[in-house]
């Protein structure tokens, strides 16, 4: 039997612990829709809504657990037959380490399992119980006849969260003293969840380069990268890594990085894809990854990175550099804007569409000339390699940040207050490469996102075509 996994965004987890542990008469509970995936060799859940039961539906009964009235879930049931999504029923017991499944739960789940299942077939369905640290229960998965009683779960918030089960167990040996200087840090528990990561750099030029060489240096596990290219001339100021000969072999990128890592030499393995996103290949392995980081030019590639990322519930950043020529230049000022952004999403939260990254303008833009012209009235895109090396660094403390928690964890999003508006999230951040500074910029997620309501937590990706003007985008 494979293993399962339950994957949460972020805000469901903070509002599912609300309500389930909850103080009050007697348990409560939550019906959560989920859609689901095969990911490597594990089943995956991904919690899309979440419904609370009011308190009028619960029924009081001597010696038992949660009661509550049939119909208060017929709404969690109507949607999930419209939506096609499985059910799960979420309570909790109020202690730490593995829950155990009362004679209750189990007569519960017998009940309420194969009526999902009569209603929405060949999805999976279940009862779940949250201790304050993992997760057990009952979930029947499609073609199945016998349940799971074992999961691991992934919380998304300021940091990634996991609960792992035994098969998933990662506490393994001490890290070793290559990294004694580091555990200051981000301690045992987190270096060791470096070494068991699998991060992928999607653009391998000179932001990945220095992307994939910052991570092979901190000890993350596995570093996929993923490239289409081989190196030309205009590449060697900038690309880390790159030797007169690779030019004149006009090697690939991917085997460029895969030396770099192997030279780092703190274990780190390096697989590399030659494809383009979304090629197959590309798209299979960008599904099975902790945290994506992208470093490209072309914004509808940056568009179907962060559709992957929200569907399968997978942590995204992106970084960008673009200078621009100043067309009246002052006799001794600038002769050019020098700017950048790194944008931490993370699914649950806000989008490129909410904080106006993207727009059915600018991908309209892109299909009718060359993807980028950073540098106006020049041939070519203008890139300097310490510029590169500002926003990289940046996107790979995100990555730090999300894989050990260093800079605070916890489910909630990291919220900040800029020139008097608040309920922005952290996470949007814009270089002025003159000034050599990196700026908050916030953004928030708009309720009235339709990428996120209809993307978040979906499962399957199924791309769409080139945008034209009669074909509808996401906005």
């Amino acid at each position: 039997m494979t293993e399962l996994e339950l994957r949460i965004p972020l805000g469901v987890g903070e509002a599912l612990r609300d309500i389930v542990f909850r103080s009050g008469r007697h348990e409560y509970v939550a019906m959560g829709l989920t859609s689901h995936a095969r990911l490597g060799d594990r089943d995956t859940l991904f919690l899309r809504y979440l419904l609370e039961l009011p308190e009028s539906a619960y029924r009081s009964n001597a010696g038992h657990g949660a009661v509550w009235s049939g119909s208060a879930m017929i709404p969690a049931i109507t949607r999930a037959i419209e939506e096609t999504l499985g059910i799960v029923i979420f309570h909790a017991h109020g202690h730490g380490g593995p829950p155990q499944l009362s004679d209750d739960d189990r007569r519960s789940a017998e009940r309420l399992i194969p009526m999902f299942r009569a209603r929405v077939p060949a999805r999976p369905h279940g009862s779940v119980v949250l201790s304050r640290s993992h997760a057990g229960g009952i979930v029947l998965m499609p073609g199945e006849s016998a349940s799971r009683t074992d999961l691991a779960v992934r919380w998304l918030g300021a940091s990634i969260m996991d609960w792992r089960i035994s098969l998933l167990d990662r506490s393994g040996r001490a890290p070793g003293e290559n990294f004694a200087r580091q555990l200051a840090v981000v301690r045992d528990d987190g270096q060791r969840a470096l070494g068991h990561a699998r991060v992928a750099v999607v653009g391998l030029g000179g932001g990945g380069s220095h992307v994939v060489q910052q991570l092979a240096h901190l000890g993350v596990g596995e570093i996929i990268g993923i490239d289409a290219d081989r190196v030309a001339r205009t590449n060697r100021p900038r690309l880390i890594g790159m030797t007169r000969l690779d030019l004149w072999l006009r090697r690939k990128k991917t085997m460029i990085m895969r030396r770099m890592v192997r030279r780092v030499g703190l274990s780190s393995r390096c697989r590399t894809i030659e494809e383009r996103v979304p090629g197959p290949a590309a798209v299979e392995a960008l599904k099975t990854v902790d945290v994506i980081v992208g470093c490209l030019d072309n914004l509808h590639a940056r568009a179907d990175l962060q559709e992957l990322s929200s569907r399968f519930l997978i942590p995204y950043i992106d970084v960008g550099v673009n200078i621009r020529a100043i067309k009246d230049p002052e006799p001794d000022g600038p002769r050019v804007t020098i700017g950048g952004n790194i944008l931490t999403l993370i699914p649950g939260g806000f989008c490129m569409w909410c904080s106006g990254f993207l727009s059915r303008e600018k991908l309209h833009s892109e299909l009718k000339g060359p993807n980028r012209n950073y540098f106006e009235n020049r041939d070519g895109e203008a890139q300097v390699v310490s510029l590169n090396g500002v926003v990289a660094s940046q996107a790979v403390t995100e990555v730090l940040q999300l894989l050990t928690g260093f800079g605070g964890s916890g489910l909630r999003r990291r919220d900040v207050e800029l020139d008097g508006q608040s309920g922005l999230q952290r996470g949007f951040r814009k270089l002025n490469g003159v000034r050599g500074t990196l700026d908050d910029w916030g953004a928030a997620r708009r309720s009235d996102c339709s990428f996120c309501s209809s993307m978040v937590g979906a499962g399957a990706v199924s791309w769409c075509g080139p945008v034209e003007k009669t074909q509808p985008i996401f906005g």
